[in-house]
């Protein structure tokens, strides 16, 4: 018993971390908890000694660690959950050596401790386990496999390759509901990319309302169901992230010989670290289960003291990443040979975190990403934090663009295409209580050097757009799908989709 009295704060870290990855699991992958499990196991063992220093024996530094654990590890309600379990045991333990004339000691206290946390532990991985069950695995790893290993022929090898950018400017909503519903005038911004050349559809829509079903299609160049079939009953998130990473568009590229460049997001969804240039603010981007606990335990005090070097979940972080974001696509061009760019910006998407001049605002609560019904403020308060946002992103952009093409050496392939449209009307938990107009319009501007307006049709989707490319640039010959649109039937499975293609385009009106 003695041999493994040590490890009860260490068991309680890992009954925490997986006890609370059953409320994040949707958007987290379970290899997320590793690096957190590490880093926490760690300082335990820094701090062994120096409790051993205060108690004087091994078996109560243990127990000095596990109230540390309980103290600065736990959440609110997982610290009342253990602490009640911990508190009940060990007053039926005293309780029990009272009747029984024994004295209990820290050797004894540890082993209760010890059953505690391995009880937990094996509660956890029930729970954890069974959502796992839906996701027909072997299948799954298959389309990974597929996607990542993609080819098709090539007739045309262009002897000057284009740099193509692929940025994403995350619900950014359509010129013409950008005035219906939020009284914008876009005008300046589209002026500005016709007069540079850009081709910018009047009628796009997007084929999915969610980014990891929107952004994994264009990349794959098909619907979801037809490049990763069977996840009708899963609701992680986190399955399309391969797809994401490794795309058919990468692999085509890099088979082609092109260089492939991914810009850091505050969301792993889309923070690709597997192209060959990765470029990020911090030296350190937490995963999003770091960032949850660090926002959720008292392991916040920390977060002062690792700001400079790590993402920490806060608006001042969000500013540099998109800072950081604008100021790399400036520079890529300066980076030799074809290049293939995919850059996640989370904007004008909620958090509004800058005004029209590109100040910095603070939302009221704590970080998050919350859209839609789950926004923290007023109808007025969305259409204005939205508009100045979008005039920030406007101007940016517009920079941006200038620097690309000014030092780019070969015309670049420029994509601008938001993943939906804006959440002001967006019901996450019905279709039918959503404007599907709204949030299936996104903005779209194309800089295609050397081809025709009219090639890019005015109701493009997504799901067509590198089919397009790949046809006028390197020869292939890939049939258009049909534009389809699909909203999610319920909040829990994104993957079981409704196809509301028919409602693109009824009007809604501002609750």
């Amino acid at each position: 018993m003695k041999r493994f009295s040590w490890i009860s704060p260490f068991l309680f870290t890992l009954a925490f971390l997986l006890y609370t990855y059953y409320s994040v699991m949707h958007l987290v992958s379970p290899d997320q908890l590793v690096r957190l499990l590490v880093a926490l196991w760690l300082l335990l063992g820094l701090l062994y000694y120096p409790a051993y220093i205060i108690s004087r024996n091994w078996e109560w530094a243990s127990v000095l660690l596990t109230i540390f654990v309980f103290g600065f590890y736990f959440s609110r309600y997982f610290f009342y959950l253990a602490s009640s379990i911990v508190f009940v045991i060990i007053i039926l333990c005293l309780i029990y050596s009272l009747l029984r004339g024994f004295k209990i000691t820290a050797t004894q206290i540890s082993f209760f401790l010890n059953g505690i946390a391995i009880a937990i532990i094996a509660l956890a991985l029930y729970r954890n386990s069974r959502p796992f069950t839906q996701v027909p695995w072997l299948a799954y790893q298959r389309s990974v496999n597929q996607v990542k290993n993609y080819s098709i022929e090539i007739p045309s090898h262009p002897s000057n390759k284009p740099d193509i950018y692929y940025i994403v400017l995350d619900g950014y909503l359509r010129s013409d509901l950008l005035r219906e519903l939020y009284g914008f005038d876009n005008t300046q911004f589209t002026d500005y990319l016709h007069d540079r050349g850009f081709v910018v559809p009047t009628n796009a829509h997007s084929n999915y309302a969610k980014t990891p079903l929107s952004i994994s299609s264009t990349l794959n160049m098909d619907y979801v169901d037809s490049f990763s079939p069977g996840l009708e009953n899963s609701y992680f998130w986190w399955l399309m992230a391969p797809f994401i990473d490794h795309s058919r568009v990468r692999a085509v590229l890099e088979s082609q010989g092109y260089t492939t460049i991914s810009l850091s997001t505050d969301w792993n969804m889309t923070d690709n670290h597997t192209t060959d240039i990765y470029l990020s603010p911090f030296p350190v981007m937490l995963t999003d289960f770091e960032g949850y606990i660090l926002g959720g335990t008292p392991l916040k005090y920390i977060q002062p003291a690792i700001k400079n070097f790590a993402s920490v979940p806060t608006f001042d972080t969000h500013r540099s990443i998109i800072i950081h974001s604008f100021q790399s696509l400036m520079k890529i061009p300066e980076i030799s040979g074809p290049k293939f760019i995919f850059a996640h910006i989370t904007a004008p998407h909620p958090p509004f975190v800058f005004n029209q001049n590109g100040d910095p605002i603070d939302p009221p609560g704590h970080f998050s990403f919350n859209d839609a019904e789950d926004f923290y403020g007023s109808t007025s308060e969305y259409q204005n934090g939205y508009r100045g946002q979008v005039k920030f992103v406007n101007t940016q952009m517009q920079v941006v663009i200038d620097s690309i093409l000014k030092k780019s050496k070969t015309p670049p392939i420029i994509i601008i295409q938001a993943d939906h449209g804006s959440g002001l009307l967006t019901d996450f938990s019905s279709a039918e209580n959503t404007c599907v107009k709204e949030r299936f319009s996104p903005f779209a501007a194309y800089y295609l050097p050397g081809l025709d307006y009219d090639t890019i049709p005015s109701d493009i989707t997504p799901v067509n757009l590198f089919r397009i490319i790949f046809n006028e640039y390197f020869g292939t010959d890939l049939p258009m799908l049909e534009n389809k649109q699909y909203y999610y039937k319920d909040t829990i499975y994104l993957y079981s989709q409704v196809d509301v293609t028919s409602r693109i385009n009824e009007e809604c009106t501002i609750r």
